[in-house]
C-alpha cells in the first residue's frame, strides 16, 4: 500500500481509499469557506460545563504545509491532555470504503456516458496534468470527479485532521467522529444529474484560479483571519451558479453545524475531549461556537 496522496485504482479503475480521503477534504476546505461571518481571532477554544474537566474545539485547515502541522504548545498540551479525540468523521478503512461506493455508479454507466465526450476529455486531460490516469475515473460520479479535481496540490497527504487522527490513535485516545461518510456527501450525491454535471464544468473552468486560491486561503488560516476565509469562499463560490451555491452554503454549514452542536452535548457535559473541525464550523450567529455557547456552555478563546 502506497503512501497517503498516492494515487492507486482497484480493479474496477475506482481511486485509493487514501486518495479518496484527500479527495473529500479537498471539496470540504472551499465549501466550508463560504457564508461564514464574524470576526474571530483564535483557532483554539475552552469549552467548559459546570463540574468537568474542560472540553476543547480547535479548527483545521486540510493542508499539509508544515507551519499547520506545527502546533503551537498551547494546541499541543490541550491535546494531549485529552483522552478522548473527536473530528468530523472516522478516517477508518470501512468509512473510506463505504465513500468509494458512494462516488462510483453502480448500474453500468460511466462518466463518459453522462458527461459527454467533449466534458469528459477535459476532465481526462486535468486528471493527467495531475498524475491520475483515466482508469481511475471512468467509474465515478460527476460530483467525485469534481471534488478530486478540487484537490490542493499535495506531497505527503499528511493534511492536519489526518495528523491529528494518527496521533490520537497513536496515543490511545478514545477516537469519535460526529458524522458519517454518508452524511457528510449527502449534498453533492443527493443533487440532480444536471447539477452534477454543472458542478464539474464549474470546476474544470475555475481550474486556473484554484492554485491562487488555496494560497490565499492558507495564509489566511495562519494569520487566524476566518473573516478573510470566508471573503475567500465567498468569491469563489460566487463565480458559479447562485442556485447551487447557496444550496452548497446551507447543507455544508448551516445544516452541519446544527447536526455537529446536537450530538457535542453530551460529550461536552463529560468533559475531556479535543474536537477538530473545519475552522470555517467555528465562528458566526450559526457557528459551533455560538451555538454552544447559547447553550450554556463557557467559550474562551485560548490560541
Amino acid at each position: 500500500m502506497g503512501g497517503v496522496g498516492e494515487v492507486m485504482t482497484d480493479k474496477r479503475g475506482l481511486v485509493s481509499r487514501r486518495w479518496v480521503l484527500l479527495a473529500w477534504v479537498g471539496l470540504w476546505l472551499m465549501l466550508c469557506t463560504a457564508a461564514v461571518r464574524g470576526g474571530e481571532g483564535a483557532l483554539l477554544y475552552e469549552i467548559s460545563a459546570e463540574g468537568v474537566s474542560p472540553c476543547y474545539l480547535f479548527g483545521t485547515i486540510h493542508s499539509e504545509d508544515p507551519r499547520v502541522l506545527a502546533l503551537s504548545p498551547t494546541i499541543q498540551e490541550a491535546f494531549d491532555r485529552s483522552p478522548v479525540f473527536i473530528l468530523e468523521t472516522l478516517l477508518d478503512a470501512q468509512a473510506m470504503a463505504r465513500s468509494l461506493r458512494i462516488m462510483a455508479y453502480e448500474d453500468g454507466r460511466d462518466l463518459a456516458q453522462v458527461a459527454g465526450a467533449p466534458l469528459y476529455g477535459r476532465l481526462v486531460e486535468a486528471m493527467a496534468a495531475r498524475g491520475l490516469p483515466e482508469a481511475a475515473i471512468q467509474g465515478l460520479k460527476p460530483w467525485a470527479a469534481a471534488t478530486l479535481l478540487s484537490l490542493p496540490p499535495t506531497v505527503t497527504g499528511e493534511i492536519l485532521d489526518i495528523h491529528l487522527y494518527r496521533a490520537a490513535l497513536t496515543a490511545g485516545k478514545r477516537v469519535i467522529g460526529l458524522e458519517t461518510i454518508e452524511e457528510q456527501v449527502a449534498v453533492f450525491d443527493s443533487l440532480g444529474e444536471e447539477d452534477q454535471i454543472l458542478m464539474l464544468r464549474e470546476t474544470l473552468d475555475n481550474q486556473d484560479q484554484l492554485p491562487q486560491l488555496f494560497d490565499r486561503l492558507l495564509g489566511a488560516y495562519l494569520d487566524r483571519d476566518l473573516a478573510a476565509l470566508a471573503r475567500l469562499g465567498d468569491q469563489y463560490l460566487d463565480q458559479g451558479d447562485p442556485r447551487l451555491a447557496d444550496k452548497f452554503r446551507r447543507a455544508v454549514l448551516d445544516d452541519r453545524n446544527l447536526r455537529m452542536a446536537a450530538r457535542l452535548d453530551t460529550y461536552l457535559q463529560a468533559g475531556g475531549c479535543f474536537i477538530a473541525v473545519g475552522a470555517l464550523h467555528l465562528p458566526g450567529e450559526g457557528g459551533l461556537l455560538a451555538s454552544l455557547g447559547r447553550k450554556g456552555l463557557r467559550v474562551r478563546a485560548l490560541d
